[in-house]
């Protein structure tokens, strides 16, 4: 904003930036980076400048209108590319990387055949992740297989070794 606010008010007044670096005792240099905009006067110099120019300090430090509507522009178009970003972020979260299905599928052999169960379920702990849509089932089916799993296991020691409630009578 001072940037163009100085470059309007040079030409006007028709002075070099070394005659206005003269006035102010400042360097010359000090005077080209605040007309291109790459830093700022202090307060001090702010007054200064205002008078030498003599325009008021709040003309020399205006804020352009056009510059304030881009910007909102770019915000809002900033705003809305990133809800996109979001969107495929999410779209790509749910797609890769997704286990769920799969585990699932490891889930129904251990009941099929149990004894997998103490190798499989280890293996499914870690490969469930908290962003697997079907996390808590996965969750709430490794329990339940490892629960069958302990039933049908302590079903084949009573058979082996013949204790659980068989009474034979001869």
């Amino acid at each position: 904003m001072l940037a163009k606010q100085l470059k309007s008010a040079c030409p006007n007044k028709k002075f070099t930036q070394q005659e206005v670096a003269d006035k102010l005792n400042i360097s010359r240099q000090s005077i080209s980076k605040w007309g291109n905009g790459s830093s700022m006067p202090d307060i001090a110099n702010l007054i200064v400048l205002a008078s030498f120019y003599k325009i008021s300090i709040q003309d020399l430090t205006k804020e352009n209108k056009q510059l304030k509507e881009k910007i909102s522009r770019n915000n809002e178009t900033i705003h809305t590319q990133q809800q996109k970003l979001a969107n495929i972020r999410k779209v790509l979260s749910t797609s890769k990387n997704n286990d769920s299905w799969f585990l699932l599928i490891i889930l129904l052999f251990t009941f099929v055949f149990a004894p997998l169960n103490f190798t499989i379920l280890p293996l499914v702990f870690m490969k469930n992740k908290k962003d697997n849509q079907l996390y808590k089932l996965i969750l709430i089916l490794s329990f339940i297989s490892t629960a069958f799993t302990c039933f049908v296991f302590y079903g084949w020691l009573s058979d082996v070794f013949n204790f659980g409630g068989t009474i034979t009578i001869e």
